[in-house]
């Protein structure tokens, strides 16, 4: 095995996971502010803010999947099976458990609070009512939920998957394989096509592309974050495929805007285009949007700064940390009787600045706490930021 395929970091995925994180907050208060079920609903209903978020919600976390495959693939060059089951339950099953205890339960509160189910009061809600197994009517999710959460749990639960998948990839059959895929997939635009192929099967065979992120009920959810997540974990080992990415930046573009182009007249226009299959037109903007970010993050994104450095080190605590914080300031501020641009940003700056509060002033303090945010040890962290910047 080439290890200098591994060791050579590809820092624009780094901007890639960090942004992607980031975005999130901005979702997660515009769905307070469109016509789309969400915890709390601030009463407005945004056109525009609606368009946008149209765009980016086929293809938000898609993206975060490649890149934890990237990043498990790296892993395993580097740990033996065992260590890297054990980091699998630390580094996800832990935070995840926690979270779900303890840092969503203001969610359901919240939102059940806002939809007069509940009479006000967290500590009674949390001690015997969040732990009952209900399903309130007009609730989103039953309780106890792990609401945002499904992201680390679906992680956690496909590493029974990953871990023949990575077996095979180390294994001389699965080089010659993995060469003879990258030789042929780098070539010309076919990185813009080809991994349509399997989306368009499965789509086809089940009619709909529906995704409920109920990791018992969510077939196709599940067959499109694992197929990403492998996309990752192979992708690094087939070095010139992120140079396809860089090449076709611009085709990748024309057709992800040709796409949601598409996507906007439907929804805004009364046009004939109502006979196009409008799920099928949605899976295009999936490929070509991840396709089009990649290949512009590849060509200007490729360095590292102490910015990233410190993103990285702090992007998954405020992922655990970033829906609750947004949803308790929006329960609030939308009582406030200010125009609806006014509560957006107000939520907006708050989530960021709470969320960054708390992980400085709390959690990274702790050593117990750092581990129940997916945290290294303080004297292991200070290791691995010196090897950054090294």
């Amino acid at each position: 095995m080439n290890l200098d395929v591994y060791n050579k970091r590809q820092h624009f995925l780094d901007w890639v996971r960090v942004l992607a994180f980031a975005y999130l907050v901005f979702f997660h208060t515009g769905m307070m502010f469109v016509d789309w079920p969400f915890h709390i609903e601030s009463g407005h209903d945004s056109s525009l803010l609606r368009s946008f978020m149209m765009l980016t919600s086929q293809w938000r976390m898609d993206l975060l999947f490649l890149v934890s495959g990237v990043a498990i693939s790296v892993m395993m060059t580097k740990m033996t099976m065992a260590s890297f089951l054990k980091q699998r339950v630390v580094k996800l099953f832990i935070p995840a458990f926690v979270a779900t205890i303890f840092i969503v339960a203001p969610q359901p509160y919240f939102e059940a609070l806002q939809k007069g189910i509940i009479e006000p009061g967290f500590w009674q809600f949390w001690t015997t009512q969040y732990f009952t197994g209900q399903f309130w009517d007009g609730m989103l999710t039953p309780v106890p939920t792990y609401n945002h959460m499904w992201y680390v749990v679906y992680l956690f639960a496909y590493t029974a998957v990953l871990v023949p998948v990575i077996f095979f990839a180390n294994s001389e059959a699965g080089h010659k394989l993995l060469s003879k895929i990258e030789n042929w997939l780098s070539r010309g635009a076919r990185i813009l096509w080809a991994p349509y192929i399997l989306y368009l099967a499965v789509f086809f065979y089940r009619g709909d592309n529906d995704i409920t992120h109920n990791i018992i009920d969510d077939s196709f959810g599940h067959f499109i974050y694992i197929y990403i997540l492998i996309m990752g974990v192979l992708f690094v080992r087939m070095p010139t495929v992120w140079d396809a990415f860089a090449r076709n930046r611009y085709k990748a573009l024309a057709l992800a805007l040709l796409a949601y182009g598409t996507n906007l007249i439907k929804y805004h226009f009364d046009t004939p285009l109502d006979v196009i299959q409008w799920d099928l037109v949605e899976m295009i903007i999936k490929w070509s949007w991840i396709a089009t970010i990649l290949g512009f993050a590849k060509h200007h994104l490729n360095f590292r700064n102490e910015f990233l450095n410190y993103g990285n080190s702090i992007v998954y605590p405020f992922y655990i940390l970033h829906q609750s914080v947004t949803i308790i300031i929006g329960y609030y501020i939308i009582d406030w009787g200010f125009n609806g641009i006014v509560e957006f940003v107000f939520i907006l700056i708050g989530t960021y600045l709470i969320s960054w509060g708390l992980i400085e002033a709390v959690i990274k303090r702790n050593n117990l706490i750092r581990i129940c945010f997916g945290l290294n040890p303080k004297r292991k962290e200070r290791v691995i930021l010196a090897n950054a910047r090294s």
